[in-house]
């Protein structure tokens, strides 16, 4: 709203002009009474080839005669607008061949549409500061909200820090008196083993991780090579004992499921060792009776973290140890019901989980479940031996 006032030689008259703006044509509605407004000024705003700046109007239309492109915006009023300075681009898509596209070219000789296979340019908005103190200031910058949290981010990096330092103690440890594995330089053999450790810990594979770890080292040993002047003959020799280093450690040191560093095992001596272990875990199982049954049971598991994944080891435990035995090796007996919901209870065609009371002293112990009979729509009571449980035995 605008108002004002206006000097006369003889008088003074005020005066209020009330300006009301809409986004649209219709919105805006009409008091002509059916007759016709005064044209939107449609049409190209810029055309090909103009450089633009972002924000700017390309296209004012009614309906999408031409659609957004790369870097280009749509309004509510079907406007197009530049999202990145550039040049206009006016081009057809071959994978929409009824559209035509409004799109920005980042340079000036760069055409559209963009390579379907070509990766998509983009504008980072970095310069090179040639002023040290400029570029030392915009190193040393932080955001607020990292700014705010540094001392909790320094504390958490010099935790790590000091634990890495301890890995890097116990590997030597192991590589020089367990292992009694000679290499060259033991601090880049540690430190290998440390970000192999960290790449398994993050879910990589075995050849994954070997490969991540060993490519760290080469690019921190690169960069810190070429800060320091080194010639390429001296960056190329310290690559060649990185690589012998790794394939070494490659062929020496092992982790476990639990990410210990331990002595190495084939795939296929891990194989036979997994085939082992299942024999023995099915032998135990069938003659299981009692407590020492169970610990021996568990005790197989010792060690089965060295030639074992993690999913692997879960998987047996779960399948041997579990808690309560299926009904094909202890069968369970119906206390309250017709016989033909105990043989239906016996071949297993019903399910519970209620938890009665025990009944009976030593060996002869049973438990009692109530459990829901699907064929006939009740609920019963069985009973079953008490070594049908873990917990029990």
């Amino acid at each position: 709203m605008l108002s004002g006032e206006i000097s006369a030689p003889f008088k003074k008259c005020g005066f209020l002009f009330t300006q009301i703006r809409t986004a649209t044509k219709r919105a805006a509605g009409s008091r002509t009474s059916m007759k016709d407004s005064a044209g939107r000024r449609l049409g190209p705003k810029k055309y090909d080839g103009q450089e633009v700046k972002t924000g700017q109007i390309l296209m004012r239309q009614r309906g999408t005669k031409f659609f957004p492109g790369e870097y280009v915006g749509i309004g509510k009023d079907h406007t197009l607008f530049a999202l990145e300075p550039g040049f206009v681009r006016y081009y057809l898509d071959p994978f929409h061949p009824k559209r035509k596209f409004i799109g920005i070219s980042l340079t000036k000789e760069a055409t559209l549409p963009t390579g379907h296979f070509e990766p998509t340019p983009r504008r980072f908005g970095h310069t090179l500061l040639d002023n040290q103190k400029a570029a030392k200031k915009e190193e040393d910058a932080l955001p607020r909200k990292v700014f705010l949290a540094s001392e909790e981010i320094e504390d958490a990096m010099k935790d790590r820090a000091k634990k890495r330092a301890v890995l890097k103690k116990q590997y030597a440890k192991l590589l020089s008196s367990q292992l009694k594995v000679e290499v060259a330089n033991e601090n880049l053999a540690t430190d290998y083993l440390v970000r192999l450790r960290s790449c398994l810990r993050n879910g990589f594979l075995l050849g994954d991780a070997q490969f991540y770890a060993k490519r760290y080292l080469e690019m921190t040993t690169q960069l810190a090579a070429e800060k320091a002047g080194a010639s390429k003959e001296e960056i190329a020799a310290k690559m060649a004992e990185i690589e012998s280093i790794t394939s070494t450690l490659n062929s020496s040191v092992s982790f476990s499921n639990k990410f210990v560093a331990g002595k190495f095992i084939s795939e296929s001596d891990k194989a036979a060792s997994r085939d082992k272990l299942v024999g023995e875990l099915v032998s135990a199982r069938q003659n299981i009776s009692s407590k020492k049954d169970v610990e021996a049971l568990k005790s197989l598991f010792k060690d089965a973290s060295t030639f074992l994944t993690l999913s692997d080891e879960v998987l047996l435990r779960r399948r041997f140890l579990k808690p309560v035995f299926s009904e094909s090796t202890a069968k369970a007996t119906l206390v309250e019901g017709s016989p033909a919901s105990a043989n239906a209870a016996q071949n297993g065609k019903t399910d519970g989980k209620t938890k009665a009371k025990s009944k009976g002293k030593g060996k002869n112990k049973t438990v009692q479940l109530k459990r829901f009979n699907y064929e006939t729509s009740k609920v019963e009571t069985i009973e079953r031996d008490s070594s049908a449980f873990l917990s029990k035995l």
